[in-house]
């Protein structure tokens, strides 16, 4: 990634684009841990690019809640808290049950088909200890049940909400029994879907959110976040 920012014939727009893509990445796996600084000057001799790029995505992050700024000392990575986790989980929680309503009533069986397979490589990768897999198949599993709803109002509202909760993915690694339970309730929503009921969809996707919510707050609070 970084090679090729450096020696690809890339338009200025695409370097900002991917410098973004790649700071985003390393924030969310923990490259650059919560409170860590981030100078503009550090990054740009790293990347071997001017600041300007680099500058345009820090704002990017920065206006999707990822960085902060602290005067005269550049950015920093947004720390971890369990109240924010809290507040990104409830609004996930009313969102995608929305989504999982919608998209009960149009689902065909192609949808739950797909969604079982997904469901089916996040226990794979929970049984290989691939957290990055799992990671991959979870969000894979949510957005195909966001396209189902055919609404791009709601996919762009739900997509700003899992930027800001991506980063405490890492945190299920912590919360014991959590990846089962996942499973579990993700195959809840699964069935509620292929019967096409959108109550119980709703409140399938609903509890399964909430309950995994309040388990990794419970878990940053007990670290002192």
């Amino acid at each position: 990634m970084i090679e090729h920012l450096k020696t690809g014939p890339i338009l200025h727009r695409r370097k900002a684009d991917l410098v973004y893509e790649f700071l985003r990445e390393q924030i969310i796996n923990g490259t650059y841990a919560p409170g860590q600084r981030m100078t503009l000057a550090e990054l740009s001799q790293e990347l071997g690019l001017s600041n300007m790029p680099v500058r345009e995505a820090l704002l990017k992050l920065e206006r999707e809640g990822l960085v902060e700024s602290e005067p005269h000392k550049g950015m920093r990575v947004v720390g971890l808290s369990a109240q924010t986790a809290r507040d990104l989980f409830e609004i996930r929680c009313e969102l995608e049950g929305l989504a999982a309503w919608r998209a009960a009533r149009s689902a065909d069986t192609a949808l739950a088909d797909d969604l079982t397979e997904i469901n089916a490589e996040f226990a794979e990768a929970y049984e290989r200890q691939d957290f990055t897999a799992m990671g991959v198949a979870n969000w894979a599993l949510h957005r195909r049940i966001l396209q189902a709803t055919g609404s791009d109002q709601l996919s762009r509202m739900l997509e700003d909400v899992w930027t800001g909760s991506a980063r405490y993915r890492l945190g299920y690694q912590l919360i014991p029994g959590r990846a089962s339970l996942t499973i579990a309730e993700h195959a809840e929503l699964i069935e509620a879907l292929r019967r096409r009921d959108p109550e119980a969809a709703r409140e399938a996707a609903r509890a399964h959110i909430r309950r995994a919510g309040e388990d990794l707050a419970t878990i940053l609070a007990e670290n002192g976040l």
